[in-house]
């Protein structure tokens, strides 16, 4: 079900020359999330490497910033740094960038009717790359983030008459609950559907609301994984009528290769937890020793999110009128060529500038699946931590060092859930997606893991968390620092 082989057929080989770049060069994209993570990869690569015409980001309003404060912060990111190193300082490329305000929490998304009119005027490209993923959030902040939002934004698309493709970015764990995840949409939802479940929240009290969740996600590991689900669903029974196409990333990580190795600018997921590595500490998780990790560097997640959107619009192209409305799906996720959790500190440690931290460092993060072993070492830390601190307090510094290690710890239980399972998945879509890339195009948009190198990637990955940690520290101590008086 939502097989794309019928285009190989359909595409001659002058067709496929250079197509990807040609489906780009002058169009006009509209992106949301770009201020996150993946979304600052996806806006430096169409800059850099498309010759696009207009990209129109919509942004909220955020810690009383306008939107052409945030948009100026994005490019503060050294994730720029590579276009403002072009001509002209890459200015010609930045004005191609029009941010424009969002309230997703309003029936009008977007207030300005001249930024409606614009829209509907250009607009060719949708990539929905926002999400919350926070996994402790409440279920109805967790939909209203990751459905409600996503509809309002497929309600807006609808009324745009040049749109070509759209690309909703969910993740690869929509279906964790099941073993083997296929490339189609589960319909199937409890309580009917998310709206009955919003429509029932709404006459309950916070306790109640809390004593339900458990019931409500069931198998699902936490919020954020079942809001994905119910988003996948509501595209497939809303809003199949348009050119839309689901994208399935597993664990996002730091970059490849581009814009440099082991960029990051983030603490999420694996980025987080070598932090105590990075400060000299031991750190032992807890999971299964066999699962795999899947895991993709965030440059190569880009590259194939931009390849579904090239072949998401030769799809509808091709469509005959009287096909069946199935939305396709891409699970971007591998069976070969995967790390497992016994791997990580032997990898990990290939990043460790010493040769006694190479010998050793393997066993400073590892993955047990002694649940003892796991809380000696996060007491011992916490142990440390206090002692530090206490430390700290008497010589006049601040004490940060418990605080630091009880986030590191929470974020790995709130993931250890992906460390003591395995999943094996269908990934045919993708895998035929790359075999039609020219090889110019894959050079271009190279984004097959099993062809990556994952000693040479951890060798960047703990510097590339080092350096995301040092301009976090910088940008902290910048926004402390006393105010210059007029």
């Amino acid at each position: 079900m939502g097989d794309l082989s019928a285009l190989q057929e359909v595409l001659t080989s002058g067709e496929r020359m250079n197509c990807v770049q040609e489906f780009y060069r002058d169009a006009t994209i509209l992106i949301t999330g770009g201020t996150g993570f993946i979304g600052k990869v996806l806006l430096e690569k169409l800059l850099r490497c498309f010759g696009v015409k207009t990209v129109f980001l919509l942004v909220r309003e955020k810690c009383n910033k306008t939107v052409d404060e945030r948009l100026d912060e994005v490019f503060e990111d050294v994730i720029f740094d590579a276009i403002k190193s072009s001509p002209h300082n890459g200015k010609p490329l930045f004005a191609k960038v029009i941010p424009i305000e969002v309230n997703f929490q309003s029936d009008q998304v977007i207030s300005s009717s001249d930024h409606q009119r614009l829209l509907a005027a250009q607009v060719e490209i949708v990539f929905n790359v926002m999400a919350s993923v926070k996994f402790n959030e409440d279920i109805e902040t967790a939909l209203d983030t990751n459905v409600l939002s996503s509809r309002k934004l497929f309600l807006l698309a609808q009324q745009l008459p040049h749109i070509r493709s759209i690309v909703h970015v969910s993740t690869f764990y929509s279906n964790c609950h099941r073993s083997h995840i296929e490339e189609r949409i589960y319909e199937e939802l409890p309580f009917g559907g998310f709206e009955n479940i919003l429509a029932l929240f709404r006459h309950l009290t916070p306790k109640e609301k809390d004593q339900l969740k458990p019931i409500i996600l069931g198998p699902m590991p936490n919020s954020y994984t079942f809001s994905k689900r119910c988003a996948e669903v509501m595209i497939q029974q809303q809003f199949s009528g348009l050119p839309i196409a689901i994208f399935r990333p597993p664990i996002v990580s730091s970059a490849y290769s581009e814009p440099t190795p082991g960029w990051v600018n983030n603490f999420n997921g694996p980025a987080g937890m070598v932090v105590p590595v990075i400060r000299g500490q031991v750190y032992w998780c807890y999971g299964a020793d066999d699962a795999a990790v899947h895991m993709v560097p965030v440059d190569y997640c880009v590259n194939a999110l931009l390849a579904v959107g090239w072949e998401n619009g030769q799809r509808k192209r091709m469509q005959e009128p009287t096909m069946s409305k199935v939305v396709p799906v891409y699970n971007y996720a591998f069976r070969d060529n995967v790390v497992r959790n016994r791997d990580i500190g032997a990898l990990l440690a290939l990043g460790i500038d010493s040769t006694l931290g190479r010998i050793f460092g393997r066993y400073t993060i590892h993955v047990t699946s002694s649940l003892f072993m796991r809380q000696l070492f996060i007491n011992w830390l916490l142990i440390q931590a206090y002692v530090s601190d206490t430390f700290n307090k008497l010589t006049g510094k601040k004490a940060k060092n418990y605080d630091l290690i009880k986030r590191v710890v929470a974020l790995e239980d709130s993931t250890s859930y992906f460390r003591c399972n395995s999943w094996t998945t269908e990934n045919d879509n993708i895998r035929q997606l790359w075999d039609r890339l020219s090889e110019d195009e894959k050079r271009l948009l190279p984004f097959d893991v099993e062809t990556l190198d994952w000693k040479y990637y951890f060798r960047h990955f703990v510097k590339g968390v080092a350096d995301a940690l040092n301009r976090h520290c910088l940008a902290r101590q910048r926004a402390c620092s006393p105010k210059p008086c007029c």
